[in-house]
C-alpha cells in the first residue's frame, strides 16, 4: 500500500469516526444535520452566529425547559427576535406564574459528554408581543447579573444582518440554521442544519400557541409571506433564523412545521378482534393507512418589514 493511499483511507477513517460521534450525540435529529457544514472555511462567521442566538427557557417554580431559539437584532439595548409563541404565556414585564429567561452552554461548549455541560441563564428584563407576526422581542439587561452576563458573552452577541432582498429567499436558495435547544433538552447542544428554500409564498398564516391563562388559542398573520424549507425544524427550534448560506444575511425565522397525511391507496388486510358483549371474533378489516409528511414553515422577515424599520431593526 503506497503512501498517498494510506493517507486517504486515514482520512477516511476520521470522517467516519466524526459521523459516528456526531450520531451519537444528536441521535434522531442526525438526519437532518449536514456535518460537513460543521468545518466549512467560515469559522469565524458561524461563531458569530452562535454567540448572537440563545435558547428560550420557559420556567415555572422549580421546573424549567427549552420553549425555542432567539437571535440578537439589536446591541444597544440588547433586543432579541423570538416567535410569539414562543413567549406566549408570559406577561410584559417578565413576573408572573411563568417567565422566561436566555440560556446557553457557557462552559465545556466543546464536551462531548453533555453531563459535563454547564448552562448559565439570564432572566429578561421585557417582552414585546407582536402575535400579528409570530414575533417577541426580548429586551435583555445585562446589569441584572453582570458575572452571568459576562459568561453569556453579552458583548460580543453582534445583531445578525437582515435582509429584505427577494433573490435572497427565491426557490432553490440554500438557507442554514443554527439552534442551541431542542425540546426538552437543556443541554443546549449546538446543532447546525442546512437546506433549500423550496416555496415562497403570501398567504393567511393561523397558529396555535398557549395563552398566559394557560388555555390554547388561535391567531391569524393576515397576508404572511411564508418561506417552506426541504428540510423538517425539529420541536425547539422556533424562533431561530433562517440565514441565506451564501450571504449569512437572516431571510426569516423558524415558525413550525405543518403535518398532514396523504392517501396511500394501499389496501391493507388486517385481522383484528371485534368485541361482542362477552365473545371475540376475528374479522378481516380493508383499510388505506395514510402517508404522512411534514411541511418546514418559516416566517420570511418581509412580513414584519415595516414594523422591524419603523423600530430601528433595519439599517434606512
Amino acid at each position: 500500500m503506497n503512501r498517498s493511499f494510506k493517507a486517504i483511507a486515514t482520512k477516511c477513517l476520521l470522517a467516519s469516526l466524526l459521523v459516528v460521534v456526531a450520531s451519537q450525540l444528536i441521535g434522531p435529529l442526525a438526519f437532518a444535520l449536514d456535518d460537513t457544514s460543521l468545518l466549512g472555511s467560515e469559522p469565524q462567521s458561524l461563531q458569530d452566529l452562535f454567540e448572537s442566538e440563545f435558547a428560550v427557557l420557559r420556567i415555572q417554580g422549580d421546573q424549567a425547559k427549552v420553549a425555542g431559539v432567539g437571535f440578537v437584532i439589536q446591541q444597544s439595548p440588547i433586543r432579541i427576535l423570538t416567535c410569539y409563541h414562543v413567549v406566549s404565556e408570559g406577561t410584559e414585564p417578565n413576573e408572573g406564574s411563568v417567565t422566561y429567561a436566555i440560556a446557553r452552554r457557557t462552559e465545556a461548549t466543546n464536551e462531548i459528554d453533555v453531563r459535563k455541560a454547564i448552562v448559565s441563564w439570564l432572566k429578561i428584563k421585557r417582552i414585546l408581543f407582536k402575535p400579528e407576526y409570530d414575533m417577541a422581542v426580548l429586551e435583555i439587561d445585562p446589569q441584572i447579573n453582570e458575572g452571568i452576563a459576562e459568561k453569556l458573552h453579552l458583548k460580543e452577541s453582534k445583531p445578525l444582518t437582515l435582509s429584505f432582498d427577494s433573490s435572497q429567499r427565491s426557490i432553490g436558495s440554500p438557507v442554514t440554521w443554527l439552534t442551541t435547544a431542542a425540546q426538552g433538552d437543556l443541554t443546549l447542544t449546538p446543532r447546525l442544519f442546512t437546506g433549500s428554500v423550496v416555496a415562497n409564498y403570501v398567504a393567511d398564516e393561523r397558529y396555535s400557541y398557549q395563552s398566559n391563562s394557560g388555555n390554547i388559542a388561535q391567531q391569524m398573520i393576515p397576508g404572511a409571506r411564508m418561506l417552506e424549507v426541504d428540510k423538517l425544524f425539529i420541536p425547539g427550534a422556533s424562533g431561530s433564523p433562517i440565514l441565506n448560506s451564501h450571504t449569512r444575511q437572516v431571510i426569516g425565522y423558524v415558525h413550525g412545521y405543518r403535518t398532514f397525511a396523504l392517501n396511500s391507496n394501499v389496501e391493507v388486510t388486517e385481522d383484528v378482534e371485534i368485541g361482542e358483549e362477552s365473545a371475540f371474533r376475528k374479522e378481516k378489516l380493508k383499510y388505506k393507512p395514510p402517508l404522512m409528511t411534514s411541511v418546514s414553515l418559516g416566517i420570511d422577515l418581509r412580513t414584519a418589514e415595516g414594523y422591524l424599520a419603523k423600530e430601528g431593526y433595519v439599517a434606512k
